[in-house]
């Protein structure tokens, strides 16, 4: 795979001058934002790409677990703070859904794709869990910041199922079906143009690293297929729990 000096990222970083430029324009109020978001991305993966090389090369089980761990507690905070809910109140319950998704995708891939010693290496283990842990922060916050929203916004229509003898979770259901709907059409959407349209991110690096095209594919249809069942039943899960802590 041909490596890219740094001063050439560092050219091709100008392009940023372009949205900086419009959303300058447009005074969207979001320069502060994009010009942190991107300084913190900088370090964040400047800083996992050197400790990566130690993880790789100590390669142990206790560690590689222990960073699965890392990354599910940062994505709970992650999703339950973009998600303008409390985070005292509702931080487990959005962390037991994306626990739940990790444990059943660990399994999948762990017994009846790879073999449990070749999976629990440090070189596969955490680039598959963070892809598929990474990939359900979008669609959870839309999914909670939506079911919150339109529970608050409908607060009366709530109670008027229940007044009509419906149970909590039945007079809940239609909130439930609306988070999930507004969060995963656009998500079903993009996996209907994949390979149309576009080349997904982990398929192109892999072809990029020379890897062949059909081996490339194989991995993106299981990565895929990963993160839109973990995407859901982190979602329905966090829910769930949130509903009985209401």
């Amino acid at each position: 795979m041909i490596d890219i000096p740094w001063q050439n990222i560092g050219v091709a970083a100008c392009l940023l001058l372009i949205p900086i430029f419009i959303l300058g324009y447009y005074k969207t109020g979001q320069l502060r934002t994009m010009a942190w978001s991107f300084l913190r991305m900088t370090v964040q993966l400047s800083l996992v790409g050197f400790y990566l090389e130690y993880i790789f090369d100590l390669d142990s089980i206790i560690i590689n677990l222990a960073w699965v761990g890392l990354m599910i507690i940062a994505a709970s905070f992650t999703i339950t703070k973009r998600s303008d809910i409390n985070i005292k109140k509702f931080y487990f319950p959005v962390m037991a859904g994306i626990a739940t998704n990790v444990f059943i995708n660990g399994l999948v891939f762990a017994y009846l794709v790879f073999d449990d010693k070749d999976f629990f290496a440090a070189r596969y283990i955490i680039p598959i869990m963070g892809m598929v842990i990474g990939n359900t922060l979008s669609s959870s916050i839309v999914a909670i910041r939506s079911y919150f929203s339109s529970l608050k916004k409908e607060r009366q229509k709530f109670r008027y199922y229940l007044m009509l003898g419906a149970s909590r979770e039945e007079a809940l259901f239609k909130f439930s079906s609306e988070a999930l709907k507004n969060a995963f059409s656009p998500v079903l959407a993009s996996v209907a143009s994949m390979g149309l349209i576009w080349l997904p991110g982990m398929m192109t690096g892999q072809i990029l690293g020379g890897s062949n095209p059909l081996t490339a594919i194989k991995y993106q249809f299981l990565i895929m297929i990963a993160i839109f069942t973990g995407s859901v039943v982190t979602v329905t899960v966090s829910i769930k729990l949130a509903q009985k802590s209401k």
